[in-house]
């Protein structure tokens, strides 16, 4: 009775995609898994074919659980792998493995490795897995020495291709030089996006139509780039995310970012992306390619851009202040909105108007009870006129900047605020190293002591670097020319302020930070009286008109008529048998005039305009100059009141040295707003 031939399954495992991709592993694997079977006459019911990591979880690696599940079900006697480190290069993880195909009567072939089932065998094989565990840590240790040496002595960390918009200095990658074409790229898209207003999404088409090649192509191609009419569109599909990180990226002002991130495997063997612990950031690292001015801006957009950018208006210039208006009830944006009438005016104009309203409506129980919405018209008037004010009072803001700005550096210079802290981290580290003798060198505690030490000293040295000299001179510096920006900014608007562009007006808006708070109508509004500009001659042929004749002639809905009529005001009326309205009683209300809602004087009794430019400094420092000059208000405002007396110009003081915050971002926050009548 012939003998029945033992059934394999073939497992091949490499550890990233572009080695499955190459083939050149797998396959190896496979061929060498088939001469084995082959030659000890072995049947192969299945190749399983895998690439992930050996040290995410055995139960999370889909091939080899199918491996697995044929040797239970009784359809497989053994696996052939070509060595152990396929299983697993965790040594509790290969134990589990190896202890439950064994316990189902299966059996474990290495085609490298001739192991037996023996005692001693099983003990190679725990040495072999132990070692295999061992072999990753050296390969991560060894992968993280090279840019670990690097970062020490001030290089990039060079392991990868340089930043788009800039090549490699020299085949050392000791540091970069500026690709003109890339940044010319970079530039070109913060252009679009700050100076122009485009979304990202509209940026993303338009270098898409201009043919631009992606990062990815271009540095795939940046050895012999293409023609112009050989590139395919596939190349050229920018997406949005892609716009977004090119215009966070702190490189495009000169800051090098060491160790942006890092990938992680987590126990569900996804790849997961988070900050790299090691992460620094080198002022004047990398050549700066856009103006910090720009930059800020461009970071001030990005906060709002999903909100501002979404379910844009079909006319975006009838709303001025889109994205700089809130509510004063419940603090959220207002929004545009278009009032449809569905009528046309004599003139054959639409009847249509568009104004802004409180966006706090999603719950009810959390809506904003106000409601609160107001026309456009005369409101963006009313603010942009407040902005020229601005443009015209510049030589009295200049001077009113300068002063307050060299009191706050007088008192920057004065603050002991970081010596104090120098001297508490000097006493903390003598007080570790005290401690630190007390055990033996070698032990956890000693070793544990040394590592705070180590960060204590890392810190001391940064604090005392930002408190030379130098460095203050630099930051004093920096924002002296935030102010000189700022001050030329509006010299150029000063000079055309009356003729500019719907989108100047936007940018000037944005540079000087406008905010515009809307409040409720009050209890006793402000009555003014007049007529509407689609008011028609009365005429003398005819003594009785209908309600929607009256209503023609003078401007106005026929329900306002029949208003007027409920109410008293038109008394000489008759039934024939529609309401008929004498030619005197037209004639009265024409001269009376109707009440007003929306006049100057009752917008500017409703609104709070505020001015907080974006001054604030972009260094690595841990300071910040909040520069804000504030505030127009017409809320409560006596009628005498001019505008030159409605303004007042603040120069907030340098925030403290404060050596007790751990990171940058802070100080790049939008600028706190602060009342000054």
């Amino acid at each position: 009775m012939a003998t029945q031939r033992k059934r394999a399954v073939s497992y091949c495992r490499v550890s990233t995609d572009k080695q499955e991709q190459d083939g050149e592993s797998l396959d190896y694997q496979e061929e060498k898994g088939r001469q084995y079977a082959e030659l000890h006459d072995i049947e192969v019911v299945l190749i399983l074919r895998e690439a992930k990591s050996g040290f995410i979880h055995y139960s999370l690696r889909e091939k080899l659980t199918v491996a697995r599940q044929f040797i239970r079900d009784g359809l497989a006697d053994m696996i052939i792998v070509f060595d152990l480190r396929r299983f697993s290069r965790n040594f509790v993880h290969s134990a589990m493995i190896f202890e439950e195909i064994e316990s189902r009567g299966g059996e474990i072939v290495s085609v490298s490795e001739n192991i037996d089932n023996s005692l001693t065998g099983r003990l190679i094989r725990s040495i072999l897995a132990w070692s295999a565990e061992s072999e990753r840590e050296k390969i991560v240790e060894y992968a993280n020495r090279r840019w670990q040496t690097r970062v020490e002595v001030g290089l990039p960390v060079g392991t990868g291709r340089s930043p788009y918009g800039w090549n490699w200095k020299d085949k050392e990658k000791t540091g970069y030089v500026i690709n003109l074409e890339q940044a010319a790229v970079r530039m070109s898209i913060f252009h679009m996006y700050v100076e122009l207003d485009m979304s990202l999404r509209a940026i993303t088409h338009k270098l898409t139509e201009d043919r631009i090649l992606t990062p990815t192509y271009a540095n795939k191609f940046r050895e012999q780039p293409p023609e112009d009419t050989e590139v395919p569109i596939e190349h050229c599909l920018w997406r949005f995310t892609t716009v977004r990180e090119l215009l966070q990226d702190l490189e495009n002002i000169g800051i090098l970012v060491v160790c942006k991130q890092k990938q992680t495997i987590g126990p569900d063997g996804r790849r997961k992306t988070e900050v790299h612990p090691n992460r620094r950031e080198v002022p004047g690292g990398i050549p700066a390619i856009i103006d910090p001015v720009i930059y800020e801006r461009a970071q001030e957009k990005l906060k709002t851009n999903k909100v501002d950018k979404s379910h844009l208006p079909l006319n975006k210039e009838d709303y001025l202040l889109r994205g700089h208006i809130y509510c004063a009830t419940c603090g959220c944006s207002m929004k545009p909105r278009t009032q449809k009438k569905g009528r046309l005016t004599q003139k054959g104009t639409d009847k249509s108007y568009p104004f802004y309203r409180c966006t706090n409506m999603q719950n009810r129980y959390g809506a904003c009870p106000s409601s609160t919405n107001i026309r456009t018209s005369p409101l963006d008037e009313i603010v942009w006129q407040g902005c020229c004010g601005l443009f015209k009072r510049i030589a009295v803001l200049q001077t009113a900047l300068e002063q307050e700005l060299q009191a706050a550096i007088s008192a920057l210079l004065e603050d002991t605020t970081g010596h104090e802290q120098i001297q508490k981290i000097e006493a903390t580290i003598a007080l570790a190293e005290h401690e630190r003798e007390k055990y033996a060198q070698g032990s956890y505690m000693h070793n544990l002591i040394s590592q705070d030490i180590t960060k204590q000293e890392a810190e001391l040295t940064r604090y005392k670097e930002e408190m030379g000299s130098g460095n203050i001179e630099k930051v004093i510096g920096t924002y002296q020319q935030r102010i000189m920006d700022f001050l030329n900014f509006l010299n150029v608007m000063r000079g055309r302020y009356e003729h500019a562009t719907f989108q100047e007006k936007r940018n000037a808006l944005e540079v000087l930070g406008v905010r515009v708070v809307v409040h409720v109508v009050a209890h006793e509004p402000i009555e003014a009286h007049g007529v509407s500009s689609d008011t028609l001659d009365i005429g003398n042929e005819q003594e009785w008109f209908s309600a929607k004749e009256a209503a023609r002639l003078l401007g106005v809905s026929a329900k306002t008529i029949h208003f007027y009529r409920r109410n008293g005001v038109i008394t000489a009326y008759k039934y024939e048998p529609f309401l008929l309205v004498h030619r005197d009683e037209l004639l009265k209300l024409r001269n009376k005039g109707f009440l007003q809602r929306n006049t100057e004087e009752i917008v500017r009794s409703r609104v709070e305009i505020s001015y907080s430019p974006h001054l604030a400094g972009l260094g690595n420092n841990l300071t910040t100059v909040p520069v804000s000059l504030h505030t127009r208000k017409y809320m409560n405002v006596s009628a005498c009141c001019t505008p030159c007396t409605l303004y007042s110009f603040s120069v907030r003081k340098l925030n403290r040295w404060s050596l007790s915050r751990q990171t940058t971002s802070a100080s790049r926050s939008k600028l706190p707003v602060q009342m000054i009548r």
